[in-house]
């Protein structure tokens, strides 16, 4: 009998611990998850010649800049930047870590809407 008060009790003291509106989770706005995107992984692997204007948009997002050219071709920028801040922990306290990335696509089209050329650099400081 003992038992089953002791079961009971503990059973009540654990479902009033449940938390009933648990906190959500981080919300990352869409810009955000745009940038997240553009790596140069997704570059390499999806932006080549060839490739149609919808392929590039699936795997990096709209453009920041688009230029039409005077040969019905269009070039595509996108330059996006990230920056990190991190505080690493030590013996002599704590120090704050900050790195900044960069990475500049710009994608040739032909006049039939397909990548013609390809060219990316990424920064990392």
């Amino acid at each position: 009998m003992k038992l089953v008060i002791a079961i009971s009790m503990l059973s009540l003291l654990m479902v009033g611990c449940v938390q009933r509106n648990p906190a959500p989770l981080a919300v990352i706005p869409a810009r955000q998850i745009e940038t997240q995107k553009v790596t140069l992984g997704n570059v390499q692997r999806i932006v080549k010649k060839g490739a149609s204007s919808s392929e590039v948009i699936d795997a990096l997002s709209s453009p920041n800049i688009v230029t039409s050219n005077p040969d019905n071709t269009e070039t595509w920028v996108y330059d996006k930047i990230l920056m990190e801040k991190e505080n690493a922990f030590g013996d002599n306290g704590s120090v704050e870590v900050k790195s900044t990335r960069t990475m500049i696509v710009v994608i040739k089209f032909d006049k039939n809407r397909k990548v013609d050329t390809v060219q990316y650099r990424q920064t990392s400081y």
